[in-house]
C-alpha cells in the first residue's frame, strides 16, 4: 500500500506541466523547491511491512486484565509512527490514539479512557494493546493501524471475554415411584453457554437421565438448569460442576436424601437422631433425679447420727444457765463444742477446749441457735454484735465478724487450700486475649500465624516485615485503576477453628486509620466485594463506620473503631467472625458462609491513606 506516495507523484507531474508554460528560469527554480521540501525520513525504515498478531480469538476473563498482541515485521522503531486501536465497526472513535510521540486522548472512545495503554515497547516494533478491567462489552474485534506516511498497514484481534457464574444451587424433590429423588442444580450469570457435569463421590461421571435447560437474559448472559434422576443408596453424595473450561467452573455438592426418606439403606440420619435424642435425654434426667434422691437419703443419714450423739453428749454434760438466762434449744448442735462468749467481751480462742466441756454463758445472754451451722467448730459472736452470713463459705473453720469492727485480723483465715481469696467487686479483667477466646469457643484455640502471598497482591501494594506489613502505594503520575485494593494470606482452610489478628491503629500514631477491610474469600474470587461473589469481608470507612454486605446491600455494624481486629473462622459451623481484640466485643458474625471452596484470608490497607496493616 503506498497511497501517500502515489499521491505525491500525481502532485508532483500536475507541477511540471504548469512549469512547461512559464519561464524556464522560473520553472527550474520552482522545481528545486519542490524536490527539497519533500520529507526525508529522520532514520532508514523499511519499504513495506506487515503486522503480526495472534492466530485464533484471544480469551480473558470478566474483571481481569489483557494483552492483545501487535508487532512489526520486520523490527524496527515505530516511535515516529502513527499506532491506532479501534473497533471494528467504529474507526472514527478509537480505542487509543498515538500520533506525534503522544496519546491523543480527545477523539478517544469514552469507554476505555482510563484503562487502555500501549505495551511492548515501541522502539522494539511492539504496538500491543492493554486493556484492564475487562468487561463482557468488550468482546469483539479490535483493529490494529499503524502509519509512517509512506506505508500503512492493519490487521484484526478477536477478543472473547468469559463471564463465571453463580455457585451452584442443588436442590432435592421426591420422585413419583422407584425410591428415587430427582436433583436440580441451576447456576446463572455465564458467557458464553457453560456445560454441567455431575459426578458421585467417586469422581465417575453421571450420565444417564441427565437433562440441560438454557435461558439468556437481556444483558446476554446465560443461565442453565440440569435434573437427573438419582437412587441414593448409589452414593453418598453428589456433584454438580458447571464450566467453561478446566480452569473457569465452580461447583456445589449435596447429599441426595429426602428428610424422612425410607430407601434401602435403612434410617437416615434425621431418622436416628429423633429416637436417640429424646432416649438421650431421658436417660440424663433419670440419672439427675437418682443423684438427688442418693444425696438427700445420705444428708437425712448423717442428721440423725449428729442428733443422736449431740443427745448424748447433753446427758453426760447438762448445761446449768443461770438466773433470768434464756437456755437456748441444744437439741441440734453438731458434734464439735461451740464456744459461747460472754456480753460485750472480746471472743477468744477456744480451738484446743475439750469437746465434752461446753462454756457456760452468764446471765443475761442470749445463746445463738446452731442448728444449721456446719460440722467444724462455729466461733459464736457476743452479744449487741452483727453476726456474717458465712454460708457459702468453704469447708474450713468459718469466722464470724463483730458489728462495725475492721474485719482485716480474719483476712489470714479466708486463705489457702480451704478458704480461697475472693477478688473484690467491681474488679476489671485485664486479660482481654483469654476473655476473648471464652468468647469465641470456651477454650483455647491455636492462633494461626499469617503472612501474605506476594502472588495475589494488588499493583497498588507494598509488602514488607515478612509480609505481615501490608501498606497502600500509589504510584506517582499514574491513576489507581484497580477497585479492589488487598492481597490474600499464604494459608487456606477448608475445616476446623481458625483466628488470628490484624493491628489497625497504633498507639504511638497520631493519624488515624480512614479506610479498611478484612475477612475471608474464595481463591478466584470476583468483584464486586460481596458474600454471593465468594468475598464476607468487614468494611471500615471513616464517614460510614464499620458495615458489611447482606444481599448486596450495605449494612452497618456496631459503631465502634477497633485497634485491633480478631477475625474467627468456623468452617465446621460455617461462621466467620469479628472481635475487638482490646475489649473482647463482638462487631459482627456471619453465618452463612458455606462454600466447598478453600478459604483464605484477605487483608486491605484501603486507598486514602498510608498508614499500614500489620498482622500478628
Amino acid at each position: 500500500m503506498k497511497a501517500s506516495e502515489d499521491s505525491r507523484s500525481l502532485r508532483f507531474f500536475e507541477t511540471v506541466l504548469e512549469l512547461k508554460e512559464m519561464h524556464s528560469g522560473l520553472g527550474l527554480t520552482l522545481l528545486s523547491v519542490a524536490v527539497l521540501t519533500v520529507p526525508i525520513p529522520a532514520q532508514p525504515v523499511p519499504e513495506t511491512f506487515t503486522l503480526n498478531v495472534p492466530d485464533g480469538p484471544i480469551s480473558s476473563k470478566s474483571g481481569s486484565s489483557i494483552s492483545l498482541l501487535c508487532q512489526v515485521s520486520p523490527t524496527f522503531n515505530i516511535e515516529p509512527f502513527e499506532v491506532k486501536w479501534y473497533r471494528f465497526d467504529e474507526v472514527n472513535k478509537p480505542t487509543l490514539w498515538y500520533k506525534d510521540h503522544k496519546i491523543q486522548e480527545a477523539i478517544m472512545d469514552p469507554r476505555f479512557k482510563g484503562r487502555v495503554s500501549l505495551t511492548g515497547g515501541l522502539e522494539r516494533g511492539i504496538a500491543s494493546l492493554r486493556l484492564e478491567r475487562v468487561t463482557l462489552e468488550d468482546s469483539g474485534e479490535f483493529v490494529c493501524y499503524i502509519n509512517n506516511n509512506n506505508w500503512y498497514e492493519k490487521t484484526c484481534v478477536v477478543l472473547a471475554v468469559s463471564v463465571i457464574g453463580s455457585q451452584p444451587v442443588i436442590s432435592v424433590a421426591e420422585a413419583r415411584g422407584g425410591g428415587q429423588v430427582n436433583v436440580t442444580c441451576s447456576s446463572e450469570g455465564w458467557s458464553p453457554q457453560p456445560k454441567v457435569t455431575w459426578r458421585n463421590k467417586e469422581g465417575t461421571e453421571i450420565t444417564n437421565g441427565q437433562e440441560v435447560q438454557n435461558t439468556t437474559d437481556s444483558q446476554g448472559l446465560v443461565s442453565v438448569s440440569s435434573w437427573l434422576l438419582f437412587s441414593p443408596s448409589e452414593s453418598d453424595w453428589l456433584s454438580c460442576i458447571v464450566f467453561l473450561s478446566d480452569e473457569w467452573k465452580t461447583e456445589g455438592r449435596i447429599l441426595p436424601v429426602l428428610p424422612g426418606g425410607d430407601y434401602k439403606k435403612g434410617f437416615t440420619v434425621n431418622q436416628v437422631l429423633l429416637v436417640v435424642l429424646p432416649v438421650l435425654f431421658l436417660v440424663i434426667i433419670i440419672c439427675a433425679l437418682c443423684f438427688i434422691i442418693v444425696f438427700k437419703r445420705k444428708g437425712q443419714i448423717d442428721q440423725g447420727l449428729n442428733v443422736a450423739e449431740t443427745k448424748r453428749l447433753i446427758k453426760e454434760n447438762p448445761v446449768q444457765s443461770p438466773a433470768n438466762q434464756t437456755t437456748s434449744d441444744n437439741k441440734d448442735k453438731l458434734e464439735e463444742n461451740p464456744v459461747q462468749s460472754p456480753a460485750n467481751l472480746t471472743t477468744t480462742d477456744n480451738k484446743d477446749k475439750p469437746e465434752e466441756n461446753p462454756v457456760q454463758s452468764p446471765a443475761n445472754l442470749t445463746t445463738i441457735d446452731n442448728e444449721d451451722k456446719p460440722e467444724e467448730n462455729p466461733v459464736q459472736s457476743p452479744a449487741n454484735l452483727t453476726t456474717t452470713d458465712n454460708k457459702d463459705k468453704p469447708e474450713g473453720n468459718t469466722v464470724q465478724t463483730p458489728a462495725n469492727p475492721t474485719t482485716a485480723d480474719n483476712q489470714v483465715d479466708l486463705q489457702g487450700p480451704e478458704n480461697p481469696v475472693q477478688s473484690p467487686a467491681n474488679l476489671t479483667t485485664t486479660d482481654n486475649e483469654d476473655k476473648l477466646e471464652d468468647l469465641l469457643l470456651g477454650k483455647k484455640v491455636k492462633e494461626e500465624h499469617i503472612t501474605t502471598d506476594a502472588k495475589t497482591a494488588s499493583l497498588a501494594i507494598r509488602l514488607s516485615q515478612k509480609g505481615k506489613r501490608v501498606q497502600y502505594v500509589k504510584a506517582k503520575d499514574k491513576p489507581d485503576l484497580q477497585q479492589s485494593i488487598h492481597v490474600l494470606g499464604n494459608k487456606g482452610f477448608d475445616s476446623g477453628q481458625h483466628y488470628w489478628k490484624v493491628k489497625i491503629q497504633d498507639d504511638d500514631r497520631k493519624e488515624e486509620k480512614l479506610a479498611w477491610y478484612l475477612g475471608v474469600t474464595k481463591e478466584n474470587a470476583q468483584c464486586p466485594l460481596t458474600p454471593q461473589n465468594g468475598f464476607w469481608v468487614l468494611f471500615y470507612e471513616k464517614e460510614v463506620g464499620l458495615h458489611v454486605y447482606v444481599d448486596s446491600v450495605k449494612t452497618p455494624t456496631r459503631q465502634t473503631t477497633p485497634t485491633t481486629v480478631c477475625v474467627f473462622l468456623d468452617c465446621d459451623k460455617h461462621t466467620l467472625s469479628f472481635y475487638d481484640a482490646d475489649s473482647g466485643s463482638l462487631l459482627y458474625t456471619f453465618n452463612d458462609v458455606k462454600t466447598t471452596d478453600t478459604l483464605y484470608p484477605v487483608f486491605s490497607p484501603g486507598k486514602r491513606d498510608p498508614q499500614p496493616l500489620k498482622i500478628y
